[in-house]
């Protein structure tokens, strides 16, 4: 009998700062998961479909905003204390005319609700990063509701009994009248509305909001003799809601988050039935109980899972198109998601003797390995090779690829005589390094008594370990990496991937790779980071770059890059439009993401010829695929776009760079490839890189579009006893 919200920021320790004037609106929205000021301002008109109920849910929400801001409670949580006081205005709204008593007791109930939404908040999030749904609102209308009951003066507010004629069908204004009555207005108009803003924010979120409806409503019927009049209307939107949060807002979208949504869904509806007789008695409005129970257990099940799989949880909670651009970018960056990124174990550049599933030892649960060794013209070793101080990888450094403990180290075996091997001790000399998920990384055959570390020390990526040997079963030195789920040897391997490498296929070709799952035969190195390129693109807190940005040969407008730091500590270049997005400087690799705000061309155009950018000098090639959002099409176009990939895709982009001695600076350049029902859009950036100033300059050549962007000067922006500066660079940026 009542709504259940669930906000986006309801699960967030932290959230963007809400402006006052946005900051109710954007509570209305949330409840739907929309989290934007304009559409939040529909929702709110739709409620006055019930000017009754549209008041008594005004009033709560403004108490609700006050009593956060006179307590001084934290911007982050005002929109979860606002929505559940919201509620507990419409609410009572729905079920009593609008007096002073009320007024009074909606005031009092918005109060509660803020002070419960403080700290249900911070506990569930402390227990299990649960979000906290619409549960303060739950707790506070068990009192309000029989309070109310108490008053004489209090008169039942009839408007709800109005009836209606069948709008479009009865199938058709059930579910839409389930959708209004998440604001207590189970009117198919209303319904209509919201889902208007539905489709306009997310088109995936309004998709799930039907089918969740759908088998809600089927499975309910299905296993119910008589239901009481009108339960459907007033519980169909647990079912809306419950397929959004779960297959939208909570976890990646994809088949396996839809079905687990749906199951979702089930478990619902079987509390619904079971306790319909409760939930009813006394008239009580919290039909919604079921739904907080099965969301936050589900979602709680999800996080204790021993090996993480499909349906990925989001990271933080997100409209789907945004949590699908998130996995999408993360698995083209980062490899599989349940691969663990290490870095190169040795200095300089080893050949793959054995890859994962090698035709060797690296079978079945032991597959997910890597064997590493030297050779120069196709020989592993100099002279006779009857000795092991003739094969050139023997003695020479192994580092840690990790952060992480010493767990086991063995390193009394003798090495073997070339061509021979010792199968009792299968792993030779081996160090175990355990990392901070609990996974471990094996590093086998070293060099007898020459491991540098002990049990119990914790070790950092590139600390020298010992030296690679021919111990164990091993025919030849080499030196044996995996990562496995347990301490003890022998144990089974888990997928993972070299980051940040420059490989070398059997063509000879060098190629700089972010993710690298190297195969026999192939030739990797760490790709080392160069000092001064990294300085060139280093982007500190409060850095400021001013850009003359000219457009299709028109007139010159100067435009300003900024480097924020959100209280995630997360990096951010902003522009003044208010478009940003996140970047790291991890493992030698510049890399942006999590694009947001609105159009900003120059912006787009800087990640189009920055997004991820190598500090290693010898990356001379690589490849991307950024959203292809940042590729401002045409209107038709983007229409096309947005119904045939209504989730979004990522551009295939091939990048190359060359230092230009004669002027003393790189040219990076990139192809950027958009195909869209059979059409191939390209489009071109060139960005160049000064060794002192950074990026000074941009050009991006896209159909008609011709943009130039050459930097101004570069500052910083000024803070507390560190006065700000700005250098002119505009003479620099005009060099050919």
């Amino acid at each position: 009998m009542v709504p259940l919200p669930v906000s986006l920021t309801s699960a967030r320790p932290v959230n963007a700062k809400l402006d006052k004037l946005g900051a109710i609106p954007r509570a209305y929205a949330d409840i739907l998961f929309l989290d934007h000021v304009g559409l939040g301002l529909l929702v709110m008109a739709a409620t006055f479909w019930y000017p009754n109920i549209g008041l008594a849910g005004l009033l709560g929400a403004v108490t609700g905003l006050l009593t956060a801001r006179i307590f001084h409670f934290a911007e982050s949580g005002s929109a979860l204390q606002i929505y559940n006081s919201l509620l507990v205005g419409l609410s009572l709204g729905a079920f009593y005319e609008v007096n002073l008593y009320l007024v009074v007791l909606i005031v009092l109930g918005a109060v509660l609700a803020v002070l419960a939404s403080v700290v249900i908040a911070d506990s569930l999030w402390r227990l299990d990063r649960l979000p906290a749904l619409s549960l303060p609102f739950i707790i506070v209308v068990l009192f309000t509701t029989p309070v109310a009951r108490r008053y004489s003066s209090l008169s039942d507010y009839m408007g709800l009994a109005d009836t209606h004629g069948v709008l479009l069908s009865p199938a058709i204004d059930g579910f839409f009248s389930s959708l209004g009555s998440t604001f207590f207005s189970p009117q198919p108009w209303v319904g209509i509305l919201l889902f208007i803003a539905l489709f306009l924010r997310s088109r995936y979120l309004a998709f799930l909001a039907i089918i969740g409806y759908a088998f809600g409503y089927g499975l309910f019927m299905l296993l119910t003799d008589n239901p009481p009049a009108g339960l459907m209307v007033w519980t169909g939107f647990t079912y809306i809601l419950t397929a959004m949060a779960i297959a939208g807002i909570y976890t990646v979208p994809s088949m396996q988050s839809t079905a687990l949504a749906l199951l979702t869904v089930a478990l619902t509806v079987l509390l619904v039935i079971a306790t319909q007789n409760l939930l009813l008695l006394d008239g009580l409005p919290v039909m919604a109980i079921p739904f907080v129970i099965t969301v936050v257990v589900v979602l709680s099940a999800l996080a204790k899972r021993s090996v993480q799989g499909k349906p990925w949880l989001a990271p933080m909670p997100a409209l789907p198109e945004v949590n699908y651009e998130r996995a999408r970018l993360a698995q083209v960056r980062n490899g599989e998601f349940d691969s663990i990124p290490v870095l190169m174990p040795v200095y300089g550049e080893w050949e793959i003797y054995q890859g994962f599933n090698g035709k060797h030892t690296h079978k079945d649960r032991w597959r997910h390995a890597l064997d590493f060794y030297m050779t120069e013209q196709g020989r592993s070793y100099q002279r006779e090779g009857q000795k092991l101080e003739d094969f050139y990888c023997f003695g020479l450094p192994v580092v840690s690829p990790v952060h992480g403990k010493v767990v086991r180290a063995i390193d009394k075996l003798a090495d073997n005589v070339p061509g021979e091997v010792e199968v009792k001790n299968n792993w030779g000399n081996i160090l175990l390094l355990r990392m901070e998920n609990g996974l471990h990384v094996l590093l086998a055959h070293l060099q007898q008594g020459s491991i540098k570390v002990r049990e119990g020390d914790w070790v950092t990526p590139g600390t020298v370990l010992a030296a690679c040997g021919n111990s164990g079963r091993s025919p030849q030195p080499h030196l044996h990496m995996q990562v496995q789920e347990e301490a003890q040897l022998g144990s089974t391997t888990h997928p993972f991937h070299l980051t940040s490498v420059l490989l070398r296929n059997k063509d000879e070709k060098l190629e700089y790779q972010l993710v690298a799952r190297p195969v026999e035969g192939e030739r990797v190195q760490a790709a080392s980071e160069d000092e001064q390129l990294y300085n060139a693109m280093h982007l500190p807190v409060g850095r400021t770059l001013r850009y003359q940005l000219c457009i299709n040969g028109g007139a010159d407008q100067e435009v300003e890059l900024h480097v924020e730091l959100t209280l995630l500590g997360q990096f951010r270049l902003k522009s003044s439009s208010g478009a940003s997005a996140a970047f790291e400087e991890i493992n030698g690799v510049l890399a942006f993401f999590d694009r947001q705000g609105p159009g900003d061309l120059l912006l787009d155009s800087w990640l189009l010829a920055n997004g991820l950018t190598p500090l290693a000098d010898q990356a001379h090639r690589w490849r991307d695929a950024p959203s292809a959002n940042l590729l401002h099409l045409p209107v038709t176009q983007r229409l096309l776009l947005w119904l045939i990939r209504p989730l979004g895709c990522g551009l295939d982009s091939v990048y190359w760079r060359e230092w230009d001695a004669e002027y003393g600076k790189w040219c990076q350049h990139g192809e950027h490839r958009l195909r869209i029902n059979g059409r191939q859009f390209l489009a071109n950036t060139e960005s160049i890189i000064n060794p002192v100033y950074g990026c000074t300059r941009i050009e991006l050549v896209f159909q008609s579009t011709r943009l130039t962007a050459s930097l101004v000067d570069t500052g910083a922006i000024e803070d507390h006893g560190v006065p700000g500066w700005k250098q002119d660079v505009s003479f620099r940026s005009s060099l050919p």
